[in-house]
């Protein structure tokens, strides 16, 4: 690889890396359907709903958390008894989940 081909290289790379490669907008009416299926029976996933912490709502995950944390809880889960999205969730839901929480701020 010549040193020419390096310089675009490496700032794809660091791109890929820190993951703004891999964000989407997602669809949120797709992502609210996922919650109301996976994530209802403990979690308040209504906008108007009751604003708690535990275990979080999602109005104030949107309020308290960034994209990549929101995104990187979906995926590796902190409690055993929350879904782990690989073995529930297919394609691109991660990043509907993602956009339907974080609308519940707007």
């Amino acid at each position: 690889m010549t040193t020419r081909n390096l310089r675009y290289c490496i700032p794809l790379l660091l791109t890929c890396l820190s993951g703004a490669a891999f964000a989407q907008d997602g669809n949120a009416t797709m992502g609210k359907q996922i919650a109301e299926e996976y994530c209802s029976a403990c979690h308040v996933i209504e906008r108007d709903g009751p604003f708690k912490l535990e275990p979080p709502s999602f109005a104030a995950i949107a309020v308290y958390r960034t994209r990549e944390q929101i995104r990187a809880r979906i995926v590796r889960p902190i409690h055993a008894e929350m879904p782990r999205y690989t073995d529930y969730m297919i394609g691109g839901n991660i990043d509907d989940m993602v956009a339907y929480i974080t609308s519940l701020e707007e």
